[in-house]
């Protein structure tokens, strides 16, 4: 059989010979044709790219996470070399110690929700440990320490391990709980104190890049600041006390934090785009992810009720963009919304703790609060902070013997002061930032 195919096969052979020449030079002009753009963008894009991180890198911004990193400080200015003796963190295995169990952490979860009488006496005898009391002294001394540098990765980029944060938030926890005691005893300055140092140790972790930081930073910040809420509620707070904490509270710039974590993130995200190859589609998408980055860095030092529109729009164009223009970029790029929410969050609750502090020194002064905001502010010599939601003053009313005083929120409506954790503990985003005072 197969001799009489032979010539079929023989003479297919003569016909790939005849067109091989004129095959060969349709695959040479096609190559050509795509040669020619491809180069083409590639020196375009190319040329905008590196113009734009000269430029970054004229105005002394990072564009690794190296270079977005802490530097080095003295072992005896460094804040991390004493919390570490209570972190015992290994940051190239991404493992730490926890200084409480399991349980132990619900028991302080479950006393900040509900602080009776037999769960304050397990707290009180957990916070007597010796383990627990060297603890809280090492975060008191390493609090007061300027600077603040681990031995993090940062080379790691994306895959860098964090795992101190978890312990920020335990020591946060422990704080506060130890702030709270000291309040239910009678000793509110001193449990205020407490607070500084709670406050002190959560900037100390907000020194570090990236956005995630951010966000634990502020995680931080809520716990302290809601160990201020149940201490100052149902308490007299002196003016000397207050006006010592409100001096403190003046030096917190969430803004400026915020704005550094933003300016870190976006050199961790050309960190990234230096691992990838230098095709011209990379070389858009990662021109895309400046511009939007850019934008959202611009936008970081504004309150929210300035910034919202343009973070919206943002987002909206973002999902506009073909999918084969930024696929890195939609990866890489932060949820611009949340991440404002968040910070407008922070600053509320700053504000608001400045405006409660004010609130108690007046009437520790003049034995009742004030009708308006208005008649306290003629008493200060600072500018009563704003609500960065609305953009006008905070909400506040008398109460009973106390007040009632909140920000209307990231849903921008005044919900008559409806709490944002309900009455089974649940939260809720879209409603009001409140803090009440009882008395």
């Amino acid at each position: 059989m197969g001799h009489k195919f032979f010539p079929a096969f023989a003479g297919m052979g003569r016909w790939l010979v005849r067109i091989a020449p004129k095959v060969g030079l349709g695959l040479l002009v096609l190559f050509v044709l795509l040669a020619i753009p491809w180069t083409y963008f590639k020196i375009k894009w190319g040329r905008q790219l590196e113009a734009e991180l000269a430029a970054l890198k004229a105005q002394g911004m990072p564009l690794t996470m190296v270079e977005a990193a802490p530097k080095p400080v003295p072992d005896d200015q460094n804040a991390a070399v004493l919390y570490q003796q209570v972190f015992r963190v290994d940051f190239d295995s991404g493992q730490s110690k926890s200084l409480l169990s399991g349980e132990e952490h619900q028991l302080l979860k479950d006393y900040r929700k509900k602080p009776d009488a037999q769960l304050q006496k397990q707290v009180r005898e957990l916070l007597a440990r010796p383990q627990v009391q060297e603890a809280l002294g090492t975060f008191r001394r390493g609090s007061q320490r300027r600077y603040c540098v681990f031995p993090v990765n940062w080379q790691d980029g994306a895959g860098v391990l964090s795992p101190h944060m978890a312990r920020f938030r335990e020591a946060s926890q422990i704080i506060a709980a130890q702030a709270f005691i000291l309040a239910k005893e009678g000793h509110s300055a001193e449990a205020l104190d407490w607070c500084q140092v709670a406050l002190r140790m959560s900037e100390h972790a907000a020194s570090e890049p990236t956005l995630i930081i951010q966000f634990v930073y502020i995680a931080l910040q809520n716990i302290t600041f809601g160990a201020v809420k149940q201490i100052v509620s149902a308490a007299e707070v002196p003016a000397a006390t207050a006006d010592r904490f409100q001096t403190y509270l003046r030096e917190i710039d969430p803004y400026k934090t915020f704005t550094t974590g933003m300016v870190a993130e976006r050199a961790l995200g050309c960190g990234e785009f230096a691992r990838m190859p230098k095709t011209p589609n990379l070389k858009l998408d990662q021109l895309t992810y400046l511009r939007y980055m850019g934008k959202q860095i611009e936008l970081a030092g504004l309150p929210y009720y300035e910034s919202r529109a343009e973070h919206e729009a943002l987002e909206v164009d973002m999902k506009k963009l073909p999918p084969y223009q930024a696929p890195l970029t939609r990866i890489l790029c932060p949820v611009f919304s949340r991440a404002v929410q968040k910070r407008g969050q922070a600053v509320a609750n700053l504000g608001l703790c400045r405006i409660v502090l004010a609130l108690k020194a007046y009437k520790y002064e003049r034995g009742a609060y004030p009708d308006t905001l208005q008649q306290l502010q003629q008493t200060l010599d600072w500018q009563l902070p704003e609500d960065p939601f609305s953009g006008q003053d905070f909400v506040y009313r008398q109460q009973g013997k106390g007040f009632l005083l909140y920000s209307i929120g990231q849903d921008l409506e005044d919900d008559g002061g409806l709490p944002s954790r309900d009455e089974r503990g649940k939260w809720h985003d879209d409603r009001d930032i409140v803090w009440e005072c009882v008395r």
